[in-house]
């Protein structure tokens, strides 16, 4: 008797285990749909370029210079 018991536990785990991979399956499917390679562009977000950071260093320092003046 208890020996079907356990059988039925086995099946029942055995479809539940089917239906976690089942899920997984597609989960890994709509994350390979949203990767950046899917989108098209291979272009990396957030490169600046020299001058761009050199335009930001300078504002950087003169807004500094601006307070270290207002702070005498």
């Amino acid at each position: 008797m208890q020996s079907s018991g356990v059988d039925a536990a086995i099946q029942e785990l055995e479809r539940d285990v089917k239906r976690v991979q089942e899920v997984i399956g597609m989960l890994k499917k709509i994350r390979a749909a949203r990767s950046p390679q899917a989108s098209g562009n291979g272009r990396k977000a957030g490169r600046l370029s020299a001058a761009g950071r050199r335009r930001i260093s300078l504002a950087a320092k003169k807004r500094w210079a601006a307070l270290r003046a207002a702070n005498k």
